[in-house]
């Protein structure tokens, strides 16, 4: 049965297994354990789990060494075989656990039920059950500094947050005894949240206890002046005069000016900004909310004023300023407004705006007030309007950034995660309407892009029409060509909200807008604007970084380049086409010739194995290391592919899926290689259709389905022989060759290797001598000719020395440590192995890391270091269950059964061997596994059927002229 694991991270990090903590001794498996459960059940990418690990500039080997330290925690949980808590995604990894496995899924879901408590009871008991998960500051003694930046921050500023709010209940309740002491240790603790000490203070004053009250604030006083030289807030002022009156009525609420929009019913959401907003707003300042239009920025600053209405007796001013309109509202008149709300006479009001500006500060000077401005334009428009007083606040929410307004404290706003947005359209149209169509639902979110506005007229419609499905809406939604008019209704539309920022552009970036909006690509970095603009890379920039101040592109971070990149959000790029005037074959053909270059230029500085184009004269790639700009890039070529032919333009998407094949090899991203091959296929040239059909070969023959690989490099053969391309009919009659080597079949494939060889001497292609050297070798270890063998195969490493290839001189080393261990010379095996998976980390090629990782194994366990191999084979299973390759999972289960400590064992993993070698279509693999088997049934004490296993395997190997393993088995086996 799976051992079911606990973990704690409110406090050190902890490892629970049947209520004993398991000690992880490895920091860097703590880190790793710790970024991972922060955000449990989603994937992690690799990028960020090397940067908690090593920083912002791991080194190359960083990937591999993550692949190690993942293995470890698998084993250090138990996870190696089943692998159902620690998973791998194309991207990163996850870890998988329930919210009582993980006491950071406990505490979100208390503080989410607190506060929809339906009394003051039961948020005072979840929000105490919250605060006692906590056994000291998140993640102690986790060496991670981003994670200290980020998680550890975050998780401590919520810690205190629930106690807050915890205290408030408890004292609304009149418990002002029963938490005394523990305010006490939180204003020691700390000493510059002054919300800890307007409780203390005030359970200190309802007990009776004036004095020590009246200490609290002296004290709060000092700490506050010593530490940032401020006076105390007008919270704790308030307070601190009410117990020198000697009340113990609560403060008294004087009347004054209430503005506010009505409370938001049905708001949900945005804990982490709440949480914020409503604590600085109680303590004094500027706080601005900004982002782009609909994504619920008045909702919130109203939700939160709403929130802290008892914290400003003197009233509460709200003010739109209508900054996304053609005539914003002046200064001037925004003073006229908000002084007649002070109680200022028309009359008494001055003309000029500085005079306004003097009076209404010198009003505000003393009084708690709140003033809320909504959608300015810029800081021009607010700075006239800010209180300038410690004694109130003011909230502003714009979609500028407002970056110039002097100390405001800035909050911006994005999307809401999905499962907030999927909460607020619950509560707009019921639980049980969404219940009844979870699917439907999750689409209308999805559809609406999790922006609010979008949402709450989608919720609106379905209000208004209860007998509507939430599938018919859904439906219409999913057509892109209508989805505004859908998302309109009354005064609310998002189409207009949007076109609010579009229309405040200028004409050169509404153009910029809309060619960036028809591009499918889920980011991009700002080059993309050159080709499409025609404007040098540094106007490009600027254009983009207009867009994103007028909120109609978003900052989305910086990739493994260093480049800044961007992004659009759905409801915008659709937007944007819906105001497209342009053909987008026509405006992007530009852009995708630009990514061709690029990726031209990166691909030939990447190792080929199968096939190399025919060379041509290209500049200089210069972005850094090419694969890591593949890797950058990698979702943009790929949607550029798909792009490029739907819109007709099949050269180029042809053209790119052939220069992404090497990439793909190299990361050995197979599926992604399956699907831009056939998209290649399906709109080529006819003169790139046998390049293609032969990557196609290359492809099924890393997925080891030999027989359609073949017929693959048949196709190709006949097709480039027909265009007269004597260098790509080289390489297929190498593919071919090399299908029959893994098919048993050596007599054809010596001759298909010497139909390569002639073509490659024609066409001065040394690299693919080179390879067909390298194939000859194998053929004659394998035969028994290993003297022969080990001529082809120094002859090829010479060549590939003299001509500085180092991708050809690892697969020559490679066959020389395979051919050493056939000669006994296992030291010398070890030596040249260890240096060929060296090599092949260096170049980043993951796949052919782990097949090096299995024949160094097997060279291991021959010099009688089992312990070293087993490291080896458990960082090729890693890959191997990662990337499903039977092969190689077959290659663990032979190796593993000879290493097994029980018959039992020895005879389970070679059963699993033989099983599935037998379906594969290799007979070298079944004859292998066939002896593997034999091994495991004469260890059990079956000696007759063991030799029977091994007669099999005999003839299978022999069939396939593997002679040397023959000779091997009869050697072992007499």
């Amino acid at each position: 049965m799976q051992r079911r694991w606990g973990f704690r991270v409110l406090g050190s990090l902890q490892v629970v297994d049947d209520g004993r903590v398991v000690e992880l001794r490895s920091a860097k498996q703590r880190v790793l354990l710790a970024a991972l459960l922060m955000k449990a059940n989603a994937p992690v990418s690799t990028y960020e789990l090397m940067e908690h690990l090593w920083g912002e500039e791991p080194s190359g080997a960083a990937r591999a060494t993550l692949q190690t330290y993942v293995m470890r925690l698998r084993q250090s949980l138990d996870d190696l075989a089943d692998r159902k808590l620690v998973r791998t995604w194309p991207t990163g990894y996850s870890i998988h656990v329930d919210d009582d496995q993980l006491d950071l899924l406990t505490f979100q879901r208390l503080r989410a039920e607190a506060r929809r408590a339906p009394d003051l009871e039961t948020e005072a008991r979840l929000l105490g059950e919250a605060a006692a998960l906590w056994r000291g500051p998140a993640l102690d003694q986790v060496s991670s500094l981003r994670m200290e930046q980020t998680d550890v921050q975050r998780l401590n500023e919520q810690r205190w947050e629930v106690l807050e709010r915890r205290n408030d209940a408890e004292l609304q309740l009149g418990r002002h005894d029963q938490v005394v002491d523990e305010l006490r240790s939180l204003v020691a603790e700390h000493p510059l949240r002054e919300r800890f000490w307007y409780q203390l203070m005030l359970a200190l004053h309802r007990t009776g206890q004036q004095a020590q009250a009246l200490d609290v604030y002296r004290r709060a006083s000092e700490v506050l002046a010593d530490e940032l030289g401020i006076d105390p807030n007008a919270e704790l002022r308030a307070l601190h005069m009410e117990v020198l009156a000697g009340s113990s009525a609560p403060v008294a609420v004087q009347a004054g000016p209430s503005w506010l929009p009505p409370a938001v019913g049905d708001f949900s959401g945005r804990a982490d900004e709440v949480a914020r907003l409503t604590a600085g707003l109680r303590s004094g300042g500027t706080w601005t909310i900004t982002g782009p239009g609909g994504v619920g920025k008045t909702s919130l600053a109203v939700h939160c004023a709403h929130a802290v209405r008892d914290a400003f007796p003197d009233g509460q001013l709200y003010l739109n300023l209508r900054g996304g309109e053609q005539k914003p509202v002046e200064p001037a008149a925004a003073l006229d407004r908000l002084l007649r709300g002070l109680g200022v006479s028309g009359g008494a009001i001055p003309s000029t705006v500085d005079d306004r500006v003097d009076l209404y500060r010198d009003l505000l000077s003393d009084r708690r007030v709140l003033v809320v401005l909504d959608n300015a334009v810029n800081e021009a428009q607010v700075r006239p309007l800010l209180p300038g007083t410690t004694a109130g606040a003011a909230l502003v929410t714009s979609r500028a950034a407002l970056a110039g307004l002097e100390a405001a404290h800035v909050v911006p706003l994005d999307v809401l995660p999905p499962s907030d947005a999927l909460a607020l359209l619950r509560a707009a149209v019921g639980e049980a309407r969404c219940a009844a169509e979870p699917a439907a639902a999750q689409e209308i979110v999805t559809y609406c892009g999790n922006l609010p506005l979008a949402l709450r007229v989608a919720a609106a419609r379905l209000v208004a029409r209860p007998h509507w499905q939430l599938a018919k809406l859904a439906a219409r939604l999913s057509d892109e060509r209508r989805r505004f008019d859908e998302l309109s209704l009354g005064d609310l539309d998002v189409r207009a909200s949007l076109a609010m920022s579009y229309d405040g552009l200028d004409e050169s970036h509404r153009i910029a807008f809309r060619l960036l909006s028809l591009v499918d690509t889920p980011d991009f970095p700002a080059w993309v604007a050159s080709p499409l603009l025609g404007l040098d890379p540094d106007d490009a920039e600027d254009h983009v970084e207009a867009l994103v101040d007028a909120r109609l592109v978003d900052y989305a971070g910086r990739d493994a380049l260093g480049q800044v990149r961007y992004r659009l959000h759905d409801l915008l790029r659709a937007f944007g086409r819906e105001a497209a005037t342009e053909d987008p074959a026509v405006a992007l053909r530009p852009l995708f010739e630009q990514w061709l270059d690029l990726a031209m230029r990166a691909d030939a500085e990447l190792p080929h194995q199968g096939v190399r184009l025919d060379p041509v004269a290209l500049e200089p790639f210069d972005l850094g290391d090419a694969a890591e700009w593949f890797d950058a890039e990698w979702q943009n070529v790929h949607a550029v592919i798909n792009q490029a032919a739907a819109l007709g333009l099949g050269d180029l998407a042809a053209e790119l899926a052939i220069r992404s094949m090497a990439f793909c090899d190299l990361r050995a991203r197979f599926d992604d290689w399956e699907q831009i091959n056939c998209q290649g296929l399906s709109c080529a040239p006819a003169d790139r259709r046998p390049m293609l059909f032969q990557q196609r070969g290359i492809l099924r023959a890393r997925m080891h389905d030999y027989a359609a690989a073949s017929e693959n490099f048949q196709a190709a053969q006949e097709g480039f022989a027909a265009a007269g391309d004597v260098w790509g009919e080289a390489y297929a009659w190498y593919g071919m060759g090399w299908m029959h080597e893994w098919s048993g079949r050596s007599a054809e494939a010596r001759s298909a290797h010497r139909e390569a060889m002639t073509r490659f001497a024609a066409s001065a292609n040394r690299h693919g001598e080179i390879e067909v050297l390298c194939s000859l070798g194998a053929i004659e270890r394998r035969a028994g000719g290993l003297s022969a063998a080990s001529e082809y195969l120094q002859r090829a490493r010479l060549i590939a020395r003299e001509m500085g290839d180092e991708q050809s001189e690892l697969m020559a080393t490679l066959e020389l440590g395979r051919l050493h261990q056939f000669t006994g010379e296992l030291e010398l095996s070890v030596s040249l192995l260890r240096s060929s998976l060296a090599a092949a980390q260096e170049l980043g090629d993951p796949d052919l890391a782990a097949n090096v990782r299995l024949f160094l194994a097997d060279t291991l366990v021959r010099s009688g270091s089992a312990a070293a191999a087993e490291e080896q084979l458990e960082q090729a299973w890693e890959f191997f269950e990662a990337h499903d390759d039977r092969q190689g999972r077959i290659w663990v289960w032979r190796l593993r059964s000879g290493m097994a400590h029980s018959a039992d064992e020895a005879l389970r993993l070679a059963s699993l061997a033989l099983e599935s070698a037998r379906g594969m279509g290799s007979p070298p693999e079944f004859g292998r596994s066939l002896r593997v088997f034999g091994n495991a049934l004469e260890r059990a004490g079956r000696a007759r059927e063991a030799r029977e296993q091994w007669r099999l395997a005999e003839e299978t190997l022999t069939a396939a002229g593997f002679q040397a393993e023959v000779e091997e088995l009869r050697m072992a086996t007499s």
